[in-house]
């Protein structure tokens, strides 16, 4: 794999071989991140103190872009190395908060142009979502919060950052279908109830008025977790969400399968992964959350954060 830095003007320089790195693409939160280490030259501080930007290539691919957050200089037994650490251009908009403001009707391109935009992240694919009425924004929040609640409450999208940067703003997943032939290092499934809610209740503290929304299955199963929450008024706050919204919220994540293969970038997140695993019971098309791959004196190994 090969890394390069970038100034805030956009000139790159390609670094030295990189003797470790890992990276890791999400399908939302928390966003992507990076770690590269190289062999250091008292010639390049310069150059690095000025990277705000960093992206790679694999095999002729884009597969990261990514915002610098830390650079470290470490002399030890192995020598002298440079370490670079960060996130994806998610954090952006993680990192920058806004005052208030509030919409009659909060349109996709008012959003973009308010929230987006202006923290520099300016390649979108965006389909058409609708307006979300009296849409309102709490000083202190962060642009990501105002964004991804707008896409929530206009179409239950999660917006994310492919590996080239592009922020896509769109339902359903890359339509890409896998299947992992390779037996897996190691495979761990894990069905988390605790998370996971059977009912969620939302109370209007204002009228006493009350939303409920229950997971059937869960509670055939036996769970009886209740979450109860307070919003006041019928003001759409970007963080806010819907009875139904929260429920779904504790399942997203409440069954997972981690795989561990070797190799590097065997799936991008939002595909779908066919599994087979028998020795573990499992057998199904899962879609995948999150994939980090790395690569050490010990070879390359992709892990998949796969959800069910």
């Amino acid at each position: 794999m090969t890394g390069y830095i970038m100034r805030s003007g956009g000139a790159a320089m390609q670094l030295p071989p990189l003797l470790q790195w890992q990276i890791q693409q999400t399908d939302a939160e928390p966003c992507g991140a990076f770690c590269v280490q190289f062999a250091h030259a008292p010639e390049l501080l310069p150059e690095l103190k000025l990277a705000t930007g960093f992206y790679a290539e694999h095999n002729g691919t884009r597969v990261m872009t990514g915002v610098v957050d830390d650079m470290t200089v470490i002399l030890g037994k192995n020598g002298l190395l440079t370490e670079l650490t960060g996130r994806s251009p998610a954090a952006l908009l993680l990192d920058t908060q806004v005052r208030a403001a509030e919409y009659q009707s909060a349109q996709l391109p008012d959003i973009l142009a308010q929230y987006v935009r202006p923290c520099g992240v300016t390649k979108i694919v965006a389909e058409a979502l609708g307006p979300v009425s009296n849409f309102v924004v709490e000083t202190g929040y962060s642009c990501y919060q105002v964004l991804a609640g707008f896409c929530r409450h206009s179409a239950d999208v999660f917006p994310r950052f492919a590996a080239d940067g592009t922020l896509i703003i769109k339902r359903g997943g890359t339509g890409i279908h896998r299947v992992l032939r390779a037996r897996p290092i190691c495979a761990q499934y894990t069905f988390d109830r605790y998370s996971a809610s059977a009912k969620q209740v939302l109370v209007n503290t204002r009228n006493g008025s009350q939303m409920v929304a229950q997971n059937a299955e869960f509670l055939a199963m036996g769970g009886s977790g209740v979450r109860v929450a307070g919003v006041t008024g019928q003001k759409i706050r970007a963080t806010w969400r819907t009875a139904a919204q929260r429920l779904d919220d504790s399942w997203r994540n409440a069954r997972m399968l981690s795989l561990t293969l070797a190799g590097s970038f065997l799936a991008e997140p939002t595909d779908t992964v066919a599994v087979e695993l028998p020795e573990l019971g499992l057998c199904g098309t899962f879609t995948v959350r999150s994939a980090e791959s790395s690569c050490d004196d010990s070879g390359a190994v992709c892990t998949l954060e796969l959800r069910e």
